[in-house]
């Protein structure tokens, strides 16, 4: 898939506004979306990581058709907060997520976002990503940088998927560093988007419709 690209900004906390602006970028052609737009729409505080409830909200509102594929209880986390991310994810990445976000605020949007989630709670696979490629979807995945690389720790970040291929996958990377099309093996990939564990792999694609066409 013929994606544009875009890079993460210098302060590199804007990785999820990049892919959302290669995302808007390939499936409308009436309006370029700054960054500063992409923060409000996302509703990005500064310094901090980026949860893609409050865009995925906006998309719907917008008219895009959107599938959210992942194992994460929206409703549980919009009940317990903290508590339940460390219970999900263990305490490496638990906590890098408490320590990286506004918990509190994330809730309340979850809340907003639990009773209209276009959601398939179950674990997604490549072929499941190929699938939505081929369907004319954009598809972007959380998964952790570090392992992506082949280092140690858990750094969470958001990458667009362009190609599954038969033992590669090839990927825009915001970075930093920016890398475009970067491609990884099968193993590699499935190493950093399944982290912690397998059941921790997410996928969403958004396709655009008549609506969101128009979107401005």
């Amino acid at each position: 898939m013929d994606i544009p690209f875009f890079p993460n900004t210098g302060d590199g906390t804007h990785c999820f506004q990049a892919v959302l602006k290669m995302l808007l970028a390939k499936l409308l052609s009436n309006k370029e979306y700054s960054y500063e737009e992409l923060d409000r729409i996302s509703e990005k505080r500064p310094g901090k990581w980026t949860w893609p409830t409050a865009a995925m909200l906006w998309m719907i509102d917008q008219g895009f058709e959107i599938l959210l594929i992942e194992e994460f209880d929206y409703r549980e986390f919009a009940e317990k907060g903290e508590d339940y991310l460390l219970d999900r994810y263990g305490p490496e990445v638990g906590q890098a997520q408490i320590n990286n976000s506004e918990i509190e605020r994330e809730q309340e949007i979850a809340k907003r976002f639990v009773d209209i989630a276009p959601l398939e709670r179950r674990i997604p696979t490549l072929e499941d990503i190929k699938d939505k490629i081929d369907d004319c979807g954009v598809v972007i995945v959380n998964l952790n940088a570090a392992a992506l690389y082949g280092h140690e720790g858990y750094s969470g970040h958001f990458v667009t998927v362009c190609e599954i291929g038969e033992d590669y996958v090839r990927l825009h990377d915001p970075g930093l560093p920016p890398s475009p099309n970067l491609t990884v093996s099968h193993e590699v990939f499935e190493r950093a988007w399944a982290y912690p564990t397998e059941r921790d792999k997410n996928l969403l694609a958004v396709r655009s419709s008549k609506t969101a066409s128009k979107a401005q």
